[in-house]
């Protein structure tokens, strides 16, 4: 029999883990990044591990584990296969680098939130691996859909809520910003000046710039503007229309 996949609303994925934060971090909440690694060990008593993960696809960089599914990983000059105990996130070592924090934090808040799933779900924990897509890569069909399934998709939106909660995106756009509104023209393009601000944010968040940007277009934090808009305004080119 499969096993039912739950769904949850994004808002509802929101609301849940911004509650989790706010309650974990106390009077603190929104004035600082959230330190992941110590909601996940304090807060869920989860253990993490660095390992050498093993894995036919080496975009596999992170695993969830219920205690009964195994993984390959490197140990002492092999390749082997075992299991961990249940409640243990495994990170690849490859994030335990100063340059993959942004990664390492994503990995890490991506299994929290499949475990939270558990705990929504009354039910056990399942094991689940995070695999970053990799478009230069040939999936098959059974990896593609493991990827871009509801649970990996619900994670991801999960992580990005627990590592980027409204109160403290807000709180922090402010704080960067002066709460002057961050322009968005089309659909990706920002000033040199605001793109640098973003930059900042994500940095001290501890998040990539790509997430950031897909976090605050989905809480409509961007000032909406035209392309052409752009190309007067910013590239100062407004003449050689066709025809003229």
């Amino acid at each position: 029999m499969n096993q039912r996949i739950p769904r949850f609303r994004n808002a509802e994925i929101d609301e849940i883990c911004e509650s989790l934060v706010k309650q974990h971090e106390g009077a603190a909440y929104g004035t600082r990044p959230i330190d992941i690694v110590d909601f996940a060990i304090r807060y869920f008593k989860l253990r993490i591990l660095y390992v050498s993960i093993a894995e036919s696809d080496p975009n596999k960089l992170s695993f969830l584990s219920d205690g009964v599914t195994p993984i390959t990983v490197y140990h002492n000059g092999r390749v082997q296969r075992g299991t961990f105990p249940e409640k243990t996130i495994l990170l690849d070592k490859i994030l335990n680098r100063p340059t993959e924090r942004s990664r390492r934090y994503f990995c890490i808040a991506h299994e929290v939130f499949h475990y939270i799933e558990s705990i929504l779900t009354n039910s056990p924990v399942v094991s689940a691996f995070h695999t970053e897509f990799d478009n230069s890569q040939n999936y098959q069909l059974d990896e593609l859909a493991s990827i871009m399934n509801i649970r990996e998709c619900q994670a991801d939106r999960g992580a990005a809520a627990l590592l980027m909660p409204a109160t403290l995106l807000r709180n922090t756009c402010i704080q960067f910003t002066g709460n002057k509104p961050i322009r968005l023209y089309g659909e990706n393009v920002f000033t040199t000046k605001d793109k640098e601000i973003l930059q900042d944010i994500a940095e001290y968040l501890g998040v990539s710039f790509t997430a950031l940007i897909i976090r605050m277009k989905q809480m409509k934090m961007f000032e909406k503007h035209r392309m052409d808009e752009y190309i007067t305004t910013e590239m100062h080119l407004n003449g050689g229309k066709a025809g003229g």
